[in-house]
């Protein structure tokens, strides 16, 4: 999709931070950006007229030109940027040793953010001085993500719930749980949806109130204490199928499944 919202975030700082706005300049502006279908993975042979399909791999980072500069007062002003503004803008945007979260400021975006590297960053100048920015997204996958959305279940032996997983992607999706125990040493999530598939753990230690954090994406085990809880685990880490989850949650405890559903909204 086009951008025509003004203003972008990044690393958790507005644009208008630094006295900039999202705009076309010139002959640049965002480019509309195909939807990343993924790639067919098949083999032909010459005996057969039709291919050998495998599967369809959606590992195609999405990457898209973004084009800011000096907003509306400035330009009236003629107040271009200065050496150190650009610097600071350079620093900013560039240089991160991890992706860091963009989001831009417009009403149909506003639950939805990329997890990107920011590159190839270009001064665009006007009779010498600087006034705006071209650069490069490139994002970690073919998606946008929603912002962390939290569920939560309060479980007093069995409770049965209908969970949608909105993902664009069709393969699994693998939330954050956090589960908090209340009394008892077992908890379990069984999911009906993906051939009953149990996520469980068993003779926990009773240390009060022990709280869980299990990401399932990563395949890692936290808590609030120094045990080691991985002894406990079935080791079958928590898997969502596209749509709905009829899922079997047991225990006594308070259980969050928190999702970043990834979204094919293009770029």
């Amino acid at each position: 999709m086009a951008f025509w919202g003004d203003e972008f975030i990044f690393d958790g700082i507005p644009c208008s931070q630094f006295g900039l706005m999202v705009y076309h300049f010139g002959s640049n502006g965002q480019e509309d950006v195909s939807f990343q279908n993924g790639s067919i993975i098949e083999d032909r042979l010459p005996a057969r007229f039709d291919a050998l399909t495998y599967g369809l791999v959606q590992n195609q980072s999405l990457e898209y030109t973004l084009v800011f500069g000096a907003n509306m007062e400035s330009i009236d002003a003629r107040q271009s940027l200065d050496r150190y503004e650009v610097e600071a803008i350079a620093t900013w945007l560039t240089g991160h040793n991890t992706r860091k979260w963009l989001t831009i400021v417009q009403a149909d975006m506003e639950t939805f953010r990329y997890k990107c590297f920011i590159s190839e960053l270009r001064l665009i100048t006007d009779g010498d001085y600087p006034w705006a920015f071209s650069c490069k997204v490139s994002c970690d996958s073919p998606f946008a993500y929603t912002f962390p959305e939290e569920y939560e279940y309060e479980v007093k032996g069995e409770k049965q719930i209908c969970f949608l997983n909105r993902s664009s992607y069709n393969g699994f999706y693998r939330p954050v749980v956090e589960i908090k125990l209340n009394s008892g040493q077992d908890v379990a999530i069984q999911n009906r949806s993906d051939n009953n598939r149990l996520f469980q753990f068993t003779g926990l230690p009773n240390s009060g109130s022990l709280v869980i954090t299990v990401d399932n994406k990563n395949q890692t085990i936290t808590s609030n204490t120094d045990l080691n809880l991985y002894p406990y685990f079935n080791m079958h880490f928590l898997r969502l199928c596209k749509g709905d989850n009829y899922l079997n949650i047991s225990g006594n405890a308070t259980v969050k499944l928190i999702c970043e559903f990834p979204t094919n909204i293009g770029g």
